[in-house]
């Protein structure tokens, strides 16, 4: 009789390429979490007037989705999954400067990438306005909102099959 050598993951012992069991991702309710994060992210405009007020709001809703995420990826959700789960062992990853370079360029990506999109969302916020929204930065939300939770769900729907 062979004696099994090593600690399997899921994946290992079902075959199955991809699993994911966050129920973040992996839920209706889940997924709606998501979409209102973005709908209040994107309606700060709207309800705080100042800079720092709208810096400090976006901050704090950043932090509360990353906490939310946090919280769902704080436990295992696979039942065949167990506390001594392997963890492979990589090679060395690189030099410090390397993972410098590479965190300064990804904090510059996201810094030109935000305010891009704050432009953006200020010129179609400004043409909401001039057609009478009263509060464009929600309506731009919402329907941001929904087109994220649209697409999240017609992905779970498309891999469930």
């Amino acid at each position: 009789m062979m004696e099994q050598t090593k600690q399997q993951t899921a994946q290992e012992q079902t075959g199955e390429e991809r699993i994911d069991y966050n129920a973040l991702d992996n839920t209706t309710g889940g997924r709606l979490i998501q979409a209102a994060f973005a709908v209040a992210f994107t309606a700060v405009p709207d309800y705080v007037r100042s800079t720092p007020g709208r810096v400090a709001a976006w901050v704090g809703i950043a932090a509360a989705f990353g906490g939310t995420v946090a919280a769902f990826n704080a436990f295992d959700e696979d039942p065949r999954n167990d506390l001594t789960a392997r963890v492979e062992n990589t090679p060395e990853t690189g030099s410090p400067a390397k993972t410098w370079g590479l965190l300064l360029g990804g904090l510059a990506l996201l810094v030109g990438s935000t305010r891009l999109s704050i432009a953006v969302q200020s010129k179609l916020a400004d043409a909401l306005r001039r057609r009478g929204a009263k509060r464009p930065n929600t309506v731009l939300g919402l329907i941001g909102g929904t087109l994220i939770f649209a697409g999240s769900e017609a992905e779970a729907r498309a891999t469930a099959r």
